[in-house]
């Protein structure tokens, strides 16, 4: 089985570049945000990955991609075939995911007030 190593432009690379990108984590890293909402955490991380992480409707391989993590689950939020995307992609999984986390403690302060 073959593996496809991409520059982070999407131009193909050879082995001894992918196996630079790959040791250079941080400048993988495109960005980084931990969401603190009451006592939970959330880490959402977007990585350049390298590798093609599958094929996009357009053809064009899947390079970027967005995890949210916290202390129990890693979970895959978005693959993206630029940088640029990959940036609009992650900015908007921080604000679903601080949405959602203050809509959900604002119902928990409810509930509890209820009972």
């Amino acid at each position: 089985m073959s593996v496809d190593w991409y520059r982070a432009d999407g131009r193909p690379a050879t082995s001894d570049e992918a196996q630079r990108l790959l040791l250079d984590v941080r400048a993988r890293l495109l960005a980084q945000d931990v969401i603190r909402v009451g006592g939970v955490v959330v880490v959402v991380s977007t990585w350049f990955t390298v590798t093609d992480l599958g094929f996009a409707a357009n053809g064009r391989p899947l390079l970027w991609q967005t995890i949210a993590s916290d202390t129990a689950m890693h979970a895959d939020i978005g693959r993206y075939t630029t940088r640029e995307r990959a940036a609009r992609g992650h900015a908007e999984a921080v604000a679903m995911i601080t949405g959602r986390l203050r809509d959900l403690m604002a119902r928990a302060a409810m509930d509890e007030a209820r009972s």
